[in-house]
Formats: structure tokens, C-alpha cells, sequence
């Protein structure tokens, strides 16, 4: 699927393939008694050639062989650990990290980050953990693990790592 999506005044609904927009849904026109099918239609983009139809990149799918297998991967992020690793100023090790080739840029996520700090907060409030685990990321800060980037440094867009809080049952954090 490629994201167009189209809500049909007479009932179904329309998604675009890569294939070409494809329908579903009830027709609205007539009844449908129980014993009734699915009716998919689906026409064809009018750029695919019909050979393309049988290639599977055409559906972004890679032949294996083109693939690298998970040892080759590992071996890769090795290297470029050995090849990226030193010490800073602080004494600290500092690496580059591994990013795949070819990768698609990632996108803006900057609002869906925000709804889940905004539901961790609540989530955290209603556990009575809000002020133990925030005291974490105040130690963190002051011993300069995180620290706070000033938005006149953040690139736009740029995608954000979401937290999702983890409470170790049993531990150092209290209510």
C-alpha cells in the first residue's frame, strides 16, 4: 500500500497499491444477505506494465540473495565500531552510530512523541512514581549522561527516540 486513501460516498472504500487503487467495503446499493462474499476490484495503474506486475520489487519485496544476512550485518557494525570508537575530552567512550545504507529517511515524529510523554506523565502520576523517576533524569543531568537541547539547536524536521518508562518491581525507586 502506498497511503492514498479515498472514503466513497456510495459505501466503499478505496486504498492505492502499488498495484493500483483497489476497492472494498459494502456496496450501499443493494442488500447483502448473510451467506454474502467480499467483492474486491481492483484497476490497474495505468503506468505499471504488466511485467512489472510479476517482479516482486515492483511490490518492494528484495530477492534474498540481494539481502544481507544478520552475520554479514553484525560484522559490519563491528567494524565500524572499531573504526568509530575513541575517548572524548571527558574521558568517556564516544561511537558514530551504525545507520543501514539505503535506509529511508525517517520522519517527523515530533507529535506522536509528545502524546506518549504525555501519557507516561499521566501513567506515572497515577502509580505515584512521577517525582521518584524524575529524580533519575535529574541525577542523569547532573552527572551529564542527558542533557537539555536548546531548540535553536534541533534541526527541523528530525525524528525523537519516544521513552516508554520501565519500573523494575522491587527496586530503588519507592512511592
Amino acid at each position: 500500500m502506498t497511503g492514498g486513501f479515498k472514503l466513497l460516498a456510495s459505501g466503499p472504500a478505496a486504498i492505492e497499491t502499488k498495484l493500483g487503487w483497489t476497492f472494498f467495503g459494502k456496496n450501499g446499493m443493494r442488500e447483502i444477505s448473510d451467506n454474502s462474499t467480499l467483492l474486491v476490484t481492483s484497476m490497474l495503474n495505468k503506468e505499471a506494465l504488466i511485467s512489472d506486475l510479476w517482479s516482486l520489487d515492483a511490490l518492494g519485496i528484495l530477492d534474498p540473495s540481494e539481502k544481507k544476512n544478520k552475520l554479514e550485518l553484525q560484522e559490519e557494525a563491528r567494524d565500524h565500531f572499531l573504526s568509530t570508537v575513541k575517548i572524548n575530552e571527558e574521558g568517556r567512550f564516544q561511537v558514530s552510530l551504525p545507520w543501514l545504507d539505503n535506509h529511508l529517511p525517517l520522519k517527523d515524529n515530533h507529535d506522536l512523541t509528545v502524546k506518549r510523554l504525555d501519557s507516561t506523565v499521566k501513567r506515572l502520576k497515577a502509580e505515584k512514581l512521577y517525582v521518584a523517576y524524575g529524580e533519575v533524569y535529574n541525577e542523569w543531568k547532573r552527572e551529564g549522561i542527558i542533557e537539555v537541547i536548546p531548540k535553536s539547536e534541533i534541526d527541523l524536521p528530525c525524528h525523537y527516540l519516544p521513552h516508554r518508562h520501565a519500573v523494575k518491581e522491587n527496586s530503588t525507586i519507592t512511592n
